[in-house]
């Protein structure tokens, strides 16, 4: 018991000599309290910062901190008290012991936060994924885009669909329609996904950095020994986890093994959306939808530039002159919008006038627009995998801006200029020329025009001409059109375009060896001098339609490598002897006022086009002539006055035996007189793999409806259907028209299996198409469509009941026009 008092008044001593110590040193506590909490205070600031970018990281601070700062806050307060009340007693008034101890302890409390250290104010690790990440983008400008966004978000919510496509040409603002699409699903209420993952592509990426940046935003730690089938792996484990995920992959320019990369695409838990160039790679990628942008219309366009260009558009005079340089753009975001940022805050009226030159010339004013416009836009060019396809893409600038370009014509100058191999048929070049078309067109380097047409956008037409010009590039493309002519080619040129320059008399030109291309079609030129094809002797492709030439100059006999020749619209009459043009393969002279076709004409034995179309004037073709054409493959003489049933052979005219001679002949376009020249060329008809065969006592051009048609096409014009024998010829056609013809009620055409479109026009006799005794048996099992035009006495097509399965089982469309008897005909 005496020991247990000893030991409790020694240690009540010990506190009691400390606490005399401490309060025995208040003026040193005072002093270093002082200097604690300034030490604090400028810790306490820096964890705040700390604090403050680990949240713009999304990282979450540790609890601790947050503690430490709350008690660091609340010792602040309280020393500033303690520190204020020192500062009255060091007015002279002496320390009360009270004081004295709140000092002491404060410093004490002071020391041992001040002595509290972090290694990190936040984990390695983000916050909570967030559904949507906001990306940076500009606001959708017009109604067009809006439309589409709307679209878009429509399509995203249809459960049926899995894999969406945004294509388009470079430049037309998929990117950016995507991006608002991102941020539009960030603020929706609708918004069917747990998380929104962008991916940033290009035409360079790979399996690696797409894998990367999917598991940095799902927050997958990758090891750097990790293989790309681990990470697939590890990555489909946690998609699969999502109750929906969509996976944007911006700017695709091929194929993406979704699989190998770890994407469930087929599981409805992820959605695909993607944005590309090309329409092969939505093809690739098996999308449910592709969804095409178009080019923007003239007031979206307009309100484009003008948020590009800002107040200086107030001005008329500016304005006048804006809307026709925006007009030159044809709807393309990212011209209209950076030529606008390079006009911003430029009063200057001449500027605004010139710009659409200046800025194709490279001016001073414009340096950005050749990398910010042609360097997005070429990556299309560079992409194309194969130079003979760029060379096509090269070539369609020499047609004229905003031109409609002939597929046809364009392959046959392909195939002339060696881009396709002439070694073929021309059925076979057709498709090989078809298929480097379409790819330019799902490549968006061309565009779809009208049927059998393409165009260039004019924007892209530039990029063409300006690649041509590249010291990189040797395929020797120059290009100029619209007036006026000013510039000579070089002499490396190799493919020379001066397509509607005004030209009136032709230069002298000097020797161009390595010119194969001469395109001068739309220029009144109206004599070639005798001698300019002298130093064009390499000449493959010579075209020079819609010109005023009559004749052609001896010269033009030199021209032994020549392959292709458009005369087209001139106002040509007779022709020199072409027996020297060994090589021609394909002979425009359609629209002409040609009267006779040359001596020498059969000795053209490489010819396999020959387009007689529209020539009201030839009467002459002298026997031999065309029998001589051993390689021919297509003829078209629509709308010609030739008569191939001369009356007697004294008149040593070519007849229509010749045509039949011709063993390569595989497509034909001719009027006949009377159908007694095909009495007995049944076999000869069904070697044919398309013809279009007019049989009528005189020319006439089309004023009818017509059903849609394929390859056979038989028009029977004016022609008795009792007298003549028609057996063969119909029986190998799929699209007949019958006009103004008489017979019709007495003439069966209803067993014929191979019709496929059937017009009947003007044939007056006619009361029914079918009738009771044989609307039971299976008549026009394959016939599609159907025109009945101006039958005034028609009063039903079919008598009685159809009985299913029988009777036009195949009919999708049918047209009726100014029947007036029909009746019981319920029309869509």
């Amino acid at each position: 018991m005496d020991g247990l008092v000893v030991d409790g008044a020694k240690t009540i001593f010990k506190f009691i000599c400390s606490r005399i110590k401490t309060v025995s040193k208040y003026e040193e506590n005072i002093v270093e309290l002082r200097e604690e909490y300034a030490n604090l205070t400028t810790k306490k600031m820096a964890i705040e910062e700390d604090v403050t970018l680990a949240k713009l990281e999304e990282k979450v601070p540790k609890p601790q901190v947050y503690e430490w700062l709350s008690k660091v806050s609340r010792a602040e307060d309280e020393v500033r008290s303690v520190l204020e009340t020192a500062d009255q007693y060091a007015d002279g008034r002496d320390s009360k012991m009270m004081h004295r101890w709140a000092v002491a302890k404060k410093l004490n409390a002071v020391r041992e936060l001040n002595s509290v250290s972090f290694d990190s104010v936040a984990p390695e690790r983000s916050s909570p994924m967030k559904a949507v990440v906001e990306m940076a983008v500009p606001p959708l400008v017009g109604q067009g885009p809006a439309s589409d966004l709307k679209q878009l978000l429509e399509i995203l919510n249809r459960d049926d669909v899995r894999r969406i496509a945004v294509w388009g040409k470079g430049g037309i603002g998929k990117t950016t329609l995507v991006k608002n699409l991102n941020n539009e699903l960030r603020v929706s209420s609708q918004n069917p996904f747990d998380i929104v993952i962008w991916v940033q592509g290009s035409s360079s990426v790979d399996l690696n950095t797409i894998q990367s940046q999917i598991a940095k935003r799902i927050h997958l730690k990758v090891d750097a020994g990790d293989t790309t089938h681990v990470i697939a792996s590890r990555i489909l484990r946690r998609l699969k986890l999502r109750r929906k995920t969509l996976l944007i992959l911006d700017d695709v320019w091929e194929k993406i093994d979704l699989d190998a990369v770890g994407v469930p695409s087929w599981d409805p838990c992820c959605t695909i959306l993607l944005t590309t160039r090309s329409r092969e790679v939505c093809r690739d990628m098996a999308v449910d939808v592709p969804f095409q942008l178009n080019l923007m219309n003239e007031e979206d366009a307009w309100n484009l530039f003008v948020q590009s260009a800002g107040p200086v558009l107030d001005s008329n005079l500016i304005e006048s002159a804006a809307r026709k340089i925006v007009a030159g753009f044809n709807g393309l975001p990212l011209a209209i919008k950076t030529l606008g940022n390079s006009m911003r805050d430029r009063p200057q009226i001449q500027l605004w006038q010139n710009a659409h030159l200046m800025w194709r010339c490279s001016s001073p004013l414009f340096k950005n627009i050749e990398k910010e416009i042609f360097g997005t836009l070429a990556t299309s060019y560079y992409s194309l995998p194969r130079k003979i396809l760029k060379q096509c893409f090269l070539f369609c600038s020499l047609y004229p801006a905003s031109c409609s370009i002939d597929v046809g014509e364009l392959i046959q100058c392909w195939v002339s200029d060696g881009l396709i191999n002439e070694n073929q048929s021309v059925e076979k070049a057709y498709y090989d020329g078809v298929a480097s078309v379409e790819y330019l067109k799902d490549s968006c380097l061309l565009d779809h025009d009208s049927e059998g047409t393409v165009k260039m956008h004019d924007i892209f037409r530039d990029l063409a001409i300006l690649l041509s010009q590249s010291q990189e590039l040797t395929y020797g493309f120059h290009t100029q059109s619209d007036p006026p002519f000013y510039q000579m080619p070089n002499k490396f040129s190799k493919r020379v375009s001066f397509v509607r320059c005004g030209i009136k008399k032709l230069p002298e030109f000097p020797v161009y060896s390595q010119l194969t291309v001469l395109f001068l079609q739309g220029n009144p030129i109206q004599k070639i001098p005798d001698g300019f094809f002298y130093n064009l002797i390499s000449l493959r492709v010579l075209n020079l339609s819609d010109t005023r030439i009559t004749s052609l100059p001896p010269s033009f006999l030199c021209l032994c490598e020549l392959r292709s020749l458009f005369l087209r619209n001139c106002s040509i009459k007779n022709l020199p002897s072409l027996d020297s043009l060994c090589k021609l393969l394909v002979l425009d002279l359609s629209n002409t006022r040609i009267k006779a076709l040359p001596k020498g004409f059969g000795c053209l034995h490489s010819l396999r086009q020959l387009n007689l179309s529209g020539t009201p004037f030839l009467n002459k073709i002298v026997a031999g002539s065309i029998s001589g054409l051993s390689s021919l493959e297509t003829l078209d003489m629509s709308s010609s006055s030739y008569n191939w049933n001369p009356k007697t052979d004294a008149d040593h005219k070519a007849t229509f035996d010749e045509l039949l001679s011709l063993e390569h002949l595989s497509v034909l376009q001719i009027r006949l007189d009377s159908v007694k020249c095909l009495e007995s060329a049944s076999f000869w008809l069904k070697k044919l793999t398309r013809f279009d065969i007019q049989i009528s006592p005189w020319s006439h051009d089309s004023d009818h409806h017509v059903a849609k048609h394929d390859g056979k096409r038989l028009v029977l014009r004016g022609v008795d259907l009792l007298q003549e024998d028609l057996r063969d010829l119909l029986h190998n056609t799929s699209s007949l028209s019958v006009l103004t013809c008489v017979g019709m009620t007495r003439r069966h055409l209803l067993s014929l299996s191979s019709l496929i479109s059937l017009t009947i026009s003007n044939c007056n006799d006619i009361t029914r198409l079918i009738s009771k005794e044989r609307s039971s048996k299976e008549l026009f099992p394959n016939l599609q469509h159907l025109v009945l035009d101006h039958l005034q006495s028609l009063e039903t097509i079919v008598e009685g009941i159809i009985p299913r399965g029988k009777c036009l089982k195949n009919l999708t469309t049918i047209q009726v026009l100014d029947c007036p008897m029909l009746k019981g005909v319920k029309l869509r």
